[in-house]
């Protein structure tokens, strides 16, 4: 009330969560997370934007195009919000 909370779609939370978790963290789904840990000081290549694809598409984000540079991650996708009807 009175403008103390905003309600408003959480897709980009779930997308940040899943890239920077760790496989093991998420007691449920202990396989989810893309380890960007490991890619901080490592090599950047087409085995992390396997790794992010498949751990958001596993999540229900259809995702139309991901762009690794030395200086970020940019997804563009939305979730699939038919997928639990």
């Amino acid at each position: 009330m009175n403008g103390d909370f905003v309600v408003d779609g959480s897709e980009a939370q779930h997308v940040e969560l899943i890239l920077k978790s760790e496989q093991g963290q998420w007691k449920e789904n202990p396989e989810l997370g893309a380890n960007l840990h490991k890619a901080k000081s490592g090599v950047i290549d087409r085995f992390l934007n396997r790794d992010i694809r498949v751990q958001l598409e596993a999540d229900g984000f259809v995702l139309n195009d991901l762009t690794i540079t030395p200086t970020g991650i940019e997804v563009i996708g939305n979730y699939d919000t038919t997928a639990n009807t």
